[in-house]
């Protein structure tokens, strides 16, 4: 799996921006990366979600304005979109995380 789409006309929706962090209850150790990690490339349509990722598999969380987790499901590696429930509406906090690495963005939700 590649970090963006092969061609522009795969591109469904529009970009969620993500910060990058590491999963400090992952297995890291003091082993951090020496070059920068590139998050994976993350687009919204409707209530659906379409990721591009060289990490592998994530768990995908969405938290609310009081950081209550609201929907939790585990994306497995070269699964490349994710239908999240159609009775969510409002802006959430996007948390994709694995064993080494934490990406968070924002995606509003109608």
């Amino acid at each position: 799996m590649s970090a963006a789409p092969a061609a522009a006309d795969e591109v469904v929706g529009e970009v969620v921006n993500l910060t990058c962090g590491y999963n400090h209850d992952g297995n890291l150790g003091n082993h951090y990366p020496k070059s920068p990690v590139q998050p994976p490339y993350v687009t919204l349509d409707g209530h659906t979600l379409y990721i591009w990722s060289q990490h592998g598999g994530y768990t995908l969380t969405l938290l609310d304005d009081n950081d209550t987790v609201v929907y939790q499901t585990y994306v497995a590696a070269g699964v490349q979109f994710c239908a999240l429930p159609s009775t969510l509406s409002g802006s959430y906090t996007l948390l994709l995380s694995n064993d080494t690495f934490l990406f968070t963005g924002v995606i509003d939700l109608e």
